[in-house]
């Protein structure tokens, strides 16, 4: 990925690596939870949002709590292997996982698909909600296609053929495209992969024309003036691409979608281990400082503690299921 490592470093100075161990020497006093080594599963590759979120969360929590904690990557199936982990993990407090939208998208999908779900959400915990961000319709700034009205003329005018990228089916950013093709009445060539720098990746090689990103995972290229943002999922304008409308301005009033990074647990988790980590995360994600890192790197802040975290999503959760459903993405 172009200049995420970069990207990591304005975050949190970390080095990039598929598995990331911090260790803190001070520990706490014996007995107290924690006692061992913290995992941080995150069910996508390196380079997505989940993962950015991961990393300088990993490295605060060593700081804090005093103990090893581990960045793991567990990519495949949108989200949906590393979510299954974790459901299937021990509810200690020592895995959790940083996760997207898919968490609450691929049960249901599962079931339009007749398999049975590998896991359900209510096998989570939410600790915290760490981002809010909505994806953009993106393209380099050599293609043809200059506004909104340009891409979709193209699309209508060769039905099935023009490919767009995603990190995966069912994962992030393929809802809010479908979302948007349905509303629109056009048809395109998904092409998935393991995870949104996967997916990006394609995208700089070429080997899509289009992608709905986010502008974490593109900041270098957007920054370096290479990119083109068409139209934006979100209910207001990112001031970093004022420019470019929401598909609610171009004429799509229910295409709205807001791709939110969140922490979670597994059911039954200990409530002192729970509160601990939410304890620790709240000034984590309150901190002006950490806030304006991140926006540095193209994410938007827009944290919940867990409850309330737990309440947005139920609402949520319901809304998405409903999407899912009227799509038809089985």
């Amino acid at each position: 990925m172009v200049r995420r490592r970069e990207l990591l470093k304005i975050v949190a100075g970390l080095p990039l690596t598929s598995a990331l161990t911090l260790r803190i020497d001070a520990a706490p006093a014996q007995g107290a939870w924690p006692s061992r080594t913290i995992t941080i599963v995150v069910p996508f590759p390196p380079g997505g949002t989940a993962d950015m979120a991961a990393r300088p969360l990993a490295a605060h929590l060593a700081e804090k709590l005093g103990r090893n904690v581990v960045v793991e990557n567990k990519g495949g199936a949108g989200g949906g292997i590393g979510h299954a982990s974790v459901a299937k993990a021990e509810p200690d407090g020592y895995t959790i996982m940083t996760a997207l939208p898919s968490l609450a998208v691929i049960p249901e999908a599962n079931r339009l698909q007749g398999k049975p779900p590998t896991y359900e959400i209510d096998q989570f915990v939410p600790l915290a909600r760490m981002f809010a961000d909505p994806p953009l319709l993106t393209v380099k700034k050599s293609s043809p296609w200059k506004t909104i009205d340009d891409f979709i003329a193209a699309v209508r005018s060769k039905p099935g053929q023009i490919p767009y990228g995603t990190s995966g089916y069912l994962g992030t950013v393929h809802l809010a495209m479908e979302m948007f093709l349905t509303a629109a009445g056009l048809k395109m060539v998904h092409v998935p992969s393991q995870g949104g720098g996967p997916a990006f990746a394609a995208f700089l090689a070429d080997q899509i024309p289009v992608i709905p990103t986010l502008e974490s995972i593109g900041k270098g290229q957007f920054d370096a003036g290479n990119l083109r943002v068409l139209a934006q999922w979100g209910t207001e304008r990112l001031p970093a691409f004022a420019d470019a409308p929401t598909f609610q301005q171009a004429g799509y009033p229910d295409v709205v979608y807001i791709l939110w990074a969140g922490v979670f647990a597994p059911k039954r988790t200990p409530e002192n281990a729970t509160r601990i980590l939410r304890d620790t995360i709240r000034p984590f994600m309150q901190d002006p400082v950490v806030v304006d890192r991140f926006l540095k790197a193209g994410s938007q802040v827009s944290y919940m503690d867990g409850p309330d975290f737990e309440r947005f999503l139920e609402g949520d959760t319901d809304r998405l299921v409903k999407i899912v459903r009227k799509i038809g993405l089985s």
